[in-house]
């Protein structure tokens, strides 16, 4: 009788100690799935980081540029770099201020818009920032869920690279179409074909925007440029304007002179010459005389949109989305060198879309970047 008492004692305890125990796993599971669900919410939390690399392109330049470019890269709300289909991505390439940082640093814009006194010094910079700004776009249907790069392409000393190959700048173009297009595929998990690549630049950003369209219809498969040099008679034919600014002759870039620092900086970009110093560039202009210099004028044809067009129509209409628009009180007058160009296209029959806005140079960006974005975005999902 004794032994069954001891057994009976023996097995409620044994049982109580199991029962105590099982409270324990259950509150562990408990707190478990709490920090699980954090840890997902962090992992699919978008990012934007800053990264850098080395462009291949941009070495051995003889001005000096550093081939080593940082970049700003946006990823999604979800981005998983090991989902079977791939993330479409955007090239959003800048004008003004020349910096990664063109399109998240509001400060990088306020710097820039007062050290100049041409283009106006608003813009509708989101409060929220450029992360969450993106998110709501996805968030509202307005576009997939996309990776945004954003890259550096200054050139010094004169700012616009206009993302172009030259002899005295390094190359550009090749920069942005094959060592930065190589790097996100190889680092990121995208759609590595034109089928899930668009490009949208602003100012210098969209004039490249359709040269690579033009160029380049394997790379990408979409295109959008606001404010975009797209003529560039525009600029050929303001000598008046240019030679006024320097009533002592050309004696190089400056700071207080927008448009003659300019046309070093196209010039360095379209026409450099090595064997001319000090500025190794050959000016579309010789002082004092506002005629365009013919031989130079061609080789700036060789790098415009609006002749380029007459080459390489075929390979502009293969792509999935053309997109353009422009400010009607634009400082720098692109609305009036629209016309022609859209006179063009219409010749080649080429399909696009195009709007003119309220607005100036860059104090809608934000607005109209998320027009381009919905634009692309719906484009490539054809």
């Amino acid at each position: 009788m004794k032994k069954k008492l001891i057994l009976i004692v023996l097995l409620t305890t044994i049982m109580s100690f199991c029962g105590c125990e099982h409270d324990i796993i259950e509150t562990n599971t408990q707190e478990s799935e709490q920090l699980i669900q954090q840890k997902s919410s962090i992992i699919h939390k978008s990012k934007l980081q800053n990264k850098e690399f080395t462009s291949e392109s941009l070495m051995y330049n003889v001005i000096g540029n550093d081939p080593i470019r940082k970049m700003q890269v946006y990823t999604p709300p979800g981005y998983d770099h090991k989902r079977a289909e791939g993330y479409p991505v955007v090239y959003l390439l800048h004008g003004e201020p020349f910096s990664e940082k063109a399109f998240i640093d509001r400060r990088a814009w306020d710097e820039f818009a007062a050290s100049q006194n041409i283009l106006s010094p608003e813009r509708d910079d989101p409060p929220e920032g450029f992360r969450l700004w993106a998110d709501n776009l996805i968030e509202t249907g307005k576009m997939e869920p996309m990776i945004i790069v954003m890259p550096n392409a200054i050139s010094y000393p004169y700012g616009f690279s206009m993302y172009s190959n030259s002899i005295l700048n390094g190359n550009f173009e090749d920069y942005i179409v094959n060592d930065l297009v190589n790097f996100m595929d190889k680092r990121y998990n995208t759609i590595a074909s034109n089928n899930g690549r668009a490009v949208i630049g602003y100012s210098q950003g969209g004039y490249a925007a359709f040269k690579f369209g033009l160029k380049h219809p394997d790379i990408f498969g979409a295109v959008a440029s606001h404010s975009g040099l797209l003529l560039v008679d525009a600029v050929l034919s303001m000598g008046e304007v240019i030679i006024a600014e320097n009533p002592n002759g050309f004696i190089g870039p400056d700071p207080d002179k927008f448009l003659t620092s300019a046309g070093y900086a196209f010039s360095a970009a379209w026409s450099p010459n090595l064997n001319n110093p000090p500025f190794y560039v050959d000016l579309p202009f010789e002082y004092p005389s506002p005629i365009p210099i013919p031989e130079v004028s061609e080789r700036w044809y060789q790098n415009d949109v609006f002749t380029l067009l007459d080459t390489h129509f075929n390979e502009f209409k293969s792509l999935k989305g053309i997109y353009f628009d422009v400010g009607i009180y634009d400082e720098l007058g692109m609305n009036l060198a629209y016309p022609y160009l859209i006179q063009k296209m219409d010749a080649y029959s080429i399909d696009y879309t195009y709007e003119t806005f309220e607005g100036g140079h860059f104090n809608k960006t934000f607005s109209r970047l998320a027009v381009s974005l919905q634009f692309c975005s719906d484009a490539l999902s054809k």
